[in-house]
């Protein structure tokens, strides 16, 4: 009988980060795909190219996710109308204002007239020039979704993987200050880094089994040094101590996710073998337990 509690306890433990990997390839099977709303013909082919979204995409796919910029000198209200009726029907969708901040108001304005719109539809850029703050723009506004839209949409990528990597750093780093006894962090901490990698993973087409995560879960939680660490170093740092752990955890969850995405997105079909690279390449990237 205390065997198989045991055995039920052990279960129980794990099933949090087994739920965190199955999840993250469930959130990217449907949907993600982008089209790109027509309006003006230089804005709309420069944003599908920034997108890599096809002409070509219907915009009745009812799975899609509705994207529109909108640009000084255009009336943006028969945009506005569709946006606001394929999110009458469910569906996600992101008005990317251009131009400076005066015409900027002006649009927002003309835009949220057409209700359901709100401003968590709208996304703000100075130009459509320089792609990587509209692809940012785009990968915070889509949030969850923009795993599955960077997974079908390769341009996107980058932007998402620094979405999930920067999200996952500062809840660890929340949990690191808020945690009141050292060490009480490291599972939770640990749970967001292999829900953070399992998300690398499948947004680069390469979601893991239940088994290749729990090899991670193993390999993150077996990299303790950063503790040794946050201990010496609040000993000598002229802040809290609470600051410093939330510091370490910041920085050992961004080594982390940064080690997660150059594997993913360099080791081609290496990525679909056993993880032995991943691990490796996650072991450099954290302090060994050993140096603590």
């Amino acid at each position: 009988m205390g065997s198989m509690r045991a055995i039920a306890k052990g279960a129980g433990a794990l099933r949090p980060y087994i739920n965190a990997v199955r999840g993250a390839d469930l959130d990217t099977q449907d949907g993600g795909v982008i089209v790109v709303l027509d309006g003006d013909p230089q804005a709309t082919a420069r944003l599908r190219a920034i997108l890599g979204v096809d002409a070509e995409q219907p915009l009745n796919d009812g799975n899609s996710i509705v994207v529109h910029a909108t640009v000084e000198g255009h009336d943006p209200a028969l945009a506005a109308a569709v946006l606001a009726g394929a999110k009458r029907d469910g569906r996600r969708v992101l008005a990317i204002i251009v131009g400076s901040d005066q015409a900027r108001q002006l649009t927002e304005r003309a835009v949220l007239d057409a209700r359901p719109l709100e401003p968590s539809d709208l996304v703000f850029v100075t130009s459509l020039d320089d792609p990587a703050p509209v692809l940012a723009a785009v990968a915070r506004s889509l949030g969850n979704e923009a795993i599955a839209a960077g997974r079908r949409h390769p341009a996107l990528r980058d932007a998402v993987a620094e979405f999930v990597i920067s999200r996952a750093a500062r809840q660890a780093g929340t949990i690191g200050v808020a945690a009141p006894i050292p060490g009480a962090d490291m599972p939770a901490m640990t749970l967001i880094q292999v829900r953070m990698v399992a998300q690398l993973a499948a947004l680069h087409g390469r979601p893991l089994d239940v088994r290749r995560g729990l090899e991670v879960v193993g390999v993150i939680a077996g990299a303790f040094g950063w503790r040794a660490i946050a201990r010496r170093a609040a000993l000598v740092a002229p802040v809290s101590r609470f600051v410093v752990r939330g510091g370490v955890a910041y920085s050992a969850t961004r080594a982390v996710g940064e080690a997660a995405r150059t594997y993913f997105s360099a080791a081609g079909a290496k990525a679909d073998q056993p993880l032995d690279g991943l691990q490796a390449t996650l072991k450099r990237a954290l302090p060994s337990r050993g140096r603590g």
